[in-house]
């Protein structure tokens, strides 16, 4: 059984997302990504490992690791799965001090979190978690788009299947990018809308995507808000991570 394979498969359903999408994003296709999955497919190149990597906000080199040893001859495959799991220097982990773990609040599959605990904190409809490089960055949260509302073809764009990095914001800014959670006929929802504050305490929140309606609440009606400040973006043959 291919370690490798099974870490892809695990990462990919934690984050909602199917073989087709995994496929897409990567450059490639659905059965080759079931093959490395199922252990029929050897372990990709460095290249297609830092592009899964990347795609599911997982660190690289540990996926690198586990790959090298799914790929290793047989005669030292059991030795090199003992010193990746021994904590040996060659192969230990990441400490978790290199790294911020944040909160997963979503997938595709889930909606995106609208309930909330105490103090304003949004409950995560999932349990996974993603490790950003910078343990000193001011960020709670990471979200799932689930649609292409923030998709623009200038500026900043947010496309489906994209995480958007939440931090805390004292206050709603006309211009910000933000996760709202918010009620509206005694449902509450949660969006991620460019705002704007209209002068009689109503805020219009704003898509990109022209095919998406602008919707308007007021201010008593928002129960919990976090500005997006960056993003791990997904494209065809790349992800980036960038600030907003």
């Amino acid at each position: 059984m291919s370690q490798f394979g099974e870490l892809v498969k695990k990462l990919r359903k934690d984050r909602g997302m199917t073989l087709e999408q995994v496929a897409h994003k990567i450059g490639s296709h659905k059965g080759y990504v079931s093959g490395i999955e199922n252990g029929k497919v050897n372990p990709p190149s460095v290249k297609f490992i830092r592009k899964f990597a990347r795609i599911f906000a997982y660190d690289e080199k540990n996926m690198v690791r586990l790959a090298t040893v799914d790929k290793a001859p047989a005669l030292v495959r059991d030795e090199f799965r003992s010193l990746l799991t021994s904590g040996a220097p060659a192969f230990a982990p990441a400490a978790p001090s290199e790294g911020l773990t944040i909160p997963l609040l979503n997938t595709l599959d889930t909606g995106y979190a609208a309930d909330l605990l105490g103090e304003g904190r949004p409950k995560a409809l999932t349990a996974s978690k993603l490790t950003l490089p910078h343990p000193k960055l001011d960020i709670h949260y990471a979200a799932t788009v689930l649609d292409n509302a923030m998709e623009s073809a200038n500026g900043h764009s947010l496309s489906k299947g994209d995480f958007v990095l939440l931090g805390p914001a004292k206050k709603l800014a006309a211009g910000g990018t933000y996760y709202l959670i918010f009620r509206q006929k005694g449902v509450r929802r949660a969006l991620i809308r460019l705002v704007q504050i209209e002068s009689d305490e109503r805020v219009t929140l704003h898509p990109l995507n022209k095919e998406f309606p602008v919707e308007t609440v007021t201010q008593d009606d928002i129960d919990a808000y976090f500005r997006v400040v960056g993003r791990v973006a997904l494209f065809e043959n790349s992800a980036v991570g960038s600030a907003l």
